[in-house]
This record gives C-alpha cells, structure tokens and sequence, in this order.
C-alpha cells in the first residue's frame, strides 16, 4: 500500500499528541508499506536523513514568519479560524499536488483538523482525515478553564469559526478518525452524516516500561506539556486545591510537575518547596519512575492522554479525573483509580502513598493492560480504514 501523509510537523521527535500518532504509525509501517510525507515545519530544517528512514520520499514547506498578531488581524477579516489560517501554506498545497502526480498514491492520510484545508488537492486518491479531537471543543473547553481574560476571548471568538470549518470540511473526507467515542458524538453533532471511525491510541511499551530505579516516598507527579492550557490548569488544579488536601495527613508530600515550557504561573509554584517544576528534560522516564504515583487531574477532556497511557505502560499507580481517562477502557479500581472532586481525589492519592502493597497491585494490572494497548494495534486499525476507503472508491469507480 502507499500512504501519504500530510502533516502539520514533520513526525521525528515528536513534541505533540499528533505527531507521536504519525511517528508511531510510521514505525509500525514503514516496513511491509511504502510512505510518502508532506509536511510543514517551523524553525530550522528538519532532518531528512531521519525521516527517510521511514519515508520513500520527503517534501517539507517553512511555516510562514508572519506575527501572531498579523493572523489575528487576518483571521478577523473572514471566516476562516485563526489555527486553520496559520497553517494554511501554499508551497505544502504545491508539495502534495507533485506527490499525487508523481507516485501511485493508494491512500492519503491528513493528519489533524488543521490539514484537513487541503483536501482541494486530493481530487483523485481516496483520503481520510485524523483530527483525532475536536478543534472546536478544544476552543470551548479552552475558553472556559483560560485564567486569563484575554486568553478566554480569543478563544470566543474562534469557537464559531472552527464550528463552521470542521461541519463543512470534514465531510469532504471519505473517512474522519477519533480518537474516542465522546469526540466521535461531538462531530456528529455538528455534521451527522459523518463517517467517523474510533481508534484509540497505543503506547510503546518497550520505549515506557516498569524501571528498576528506586521509587522516592510520598512523591506525586503529573507528566505533560506545560504550554498546553488543559495541562496547565490540571497542574495548577492540583498544587492549590489538592495537594493543601493531602499535606494536612502527610506534610512529606511533594508534587513534581514534569513537563516543557512551562508558563511563570506554574513556574512560580516550585516557590514552595514541596513543589518542583522540571521544565523541558531529555527524557521524562526517570522523572516518571521516581514517583510514588501518578495523578492526571485534568479538568478538561479531548483526545487521548498519552500521559496516562505511558504511565501505565511503566506500571505506576495513577489517580486521575474521568476526563483524564476518557477514550480508555481502563476500570476504576484496577487499571487505575478515578475520583471526580478534589477532595476524594486528595485521599486516594494519600491512601495510595500510604499503602505499598495497593500502589504495587495496580502497577502490574496497569502494565498489563497497556500491553493490550500497542501501536502495532493502533497501526493495524488505521490500515483497516484505509482499505475500507479504497474499496469504497474502487467500488464507485466500477459501477459510476
């Protein structure tokens, strides 16, 4: 089969929720399939030695340097999104034109919402779309947990936009990826006639595993970006509603929040010596193997928490929100634990430190379950789609 992908960021070390997706499935394919990328970058040149080594052929496109302000003011002059509009490139619409004209493409595969723009230069090979989550519920649950007020109007004035552009685009698609049932029903709500298929994400359980590194007491960690404003909130959530919580029983308790580029407000919460803040780091396993447990408090739900998945796969206990969870069928109680309000939430976590055998209980069914949970299947979910939308053209094509 060949696949083409197109992409917002070239898929090498990938810093995103997406571009892990597209990393891991090319891994996964590369070898019995032949892959063809499209993709925009911003910076400096990516490697393309390395991305040859999935990639039968490259075509990379700068993003533009216009100020974000710039596209504000653009974005203000139509109906067009600000996150569609920024990544709207015409040398990437010029790349994937001459992949199509140049190889037998099977199958295109847009990767994210945002590249679902350029489904006017895919005329002739059958194409699904992975947004993955929804771009307009991102817009919505952004608006409400902003701290700034700033922050929470931009995001207002978006949400409109990005209803619009993900009801009438994504429809163009022969087939539009979810990454969980909750978002599946949202985009149905805005366009029901949708074909949406539901595949979760894996975890590379070889890459995260259980570590035989000692285990620091009364230690909590939470793992994620911290220039995502979901993660931002959850980590901020959890340092002044939960941990106070949790210090009344045990005052040894530390938080440590493991993630890159972290804003000054969570910045400012390692004032407290309890708290630590380890900004960007080469590699966030050791981080994660010292906890004691972790805890994924988010308050806003989308897409999948690779978060919770990794650490699973290295077999730490995890207290987490439903929201954290959602589009996992983990079961409260054995995969992991879930608590709703901040106070049930401190006293599982306390509990947990307290209880050596539980935390080790929930470790092994942890590990267990993510080795159910692999990319090798994700990937074979994915090569199942894109048959079933060249069949569906094949068809056509023989009785049209």
């Amino acid at each position: 089969m060949n696949i083409l992908f197109v992409t917002h960021a070239p898929p090498l070390a990938p810093l995103d929720g997406a571009s892990l997706i597209v990393h891991h499935l090319a891994r996964e394919l590369a070898a019995p399939h032949t892959l063809y990328l499209c993709s925009l970058y911003a910076g400096e040149r990516p490697n393309e030695t390395r991305l040859s080594e999935y990639f039968a052929d490259v075509r990379l496109a700068p993003m533009p340097t216009r100020s974000w302000s710039v596209k504000w003011a653009e974005s203000l002059n139509d109906s067009t999104p600000l996150w569609v509009r920024a990544y709207d490139v015409p040398a990437l619409r010029l790349a994937v034109r001459e992949m199509l004209d140049t190889y037998p493409i099977d199958v295109v595969h847009c990767d994210t919402g945002l590249m679902a723009q350029y489904v006017d230069v895919l005329h002739h090979a059958p194409h699904i779309v992975a947004p993955h989550d929804s771009l307009t519920r991102v817009l919505e649950q952004n608006a409400q947990i902003a701290t700034r007020p700033l922050e929470r109007m931009a995001a207002r004035l978006q949400v409109d936009k990005m209803r619009r552009y993900e009801a009438t685009t994504y429809p163009c698609f022969d087939r539009v990826v979810v990454v969980s049932a909750r978002e599946r029903e949202y985009l149905l709500s805005l366009a029901p006639a949708l074909n949406v298929s539901v595949i979760p994400n894996g975890v590379h359980t070889d890459e995260f595993a259980p570590s035989a590194a000692p285990v620091i007491p009364y230690t909590l960690g939470f793992l994620g970006a911290m220039d995502y404003a979901p993660n931002r909130d959850a980590a901020l959530d959890f340092a002044r509603e939960i941990l106070p919580r949790m210090q009344r029983e045990i005052a040894e308790a530390t938080f440590t929040i493991i993630g890159r580029n972290p804003r000054p407000d969570v910045c400012a919460l390692a004032n407290d010596p309890r708290i630590r803040v380890t900004g960007t780091v080469d590699d966030v396993r050791p981080y994660v193997a010292a906890q004691s447990v972790m805890v994924c408090p988010m308050r806003a739900s989308g897409g999948i928490k690779n978060k919770v998945l990794e650490a699973l796969a290295m077999g730490k206990p995890v207290v987490a929100t439903p929201e954290a969870a959602d589009g996992l069928d983990v079961r409260d109680g054995v995969e992991l634990i879930l608590e709703t309000d901040a106070e049930s939430f401190a006293a599982a976590c306390v509990r947990l430190l307290r209880a050596p055998a539980e935390r080790a209980r929930l470790g092994e069914a942890a590990r267990a379950w993510a080795l159910q949970h692999t990319w090798h299947k994700t990937a074979h979910e994915y090569l199942n789609v894109y048959q079933m939308v060249m069949n569906a053209a094949e068809h056509a094509a023989a009785v049209g």
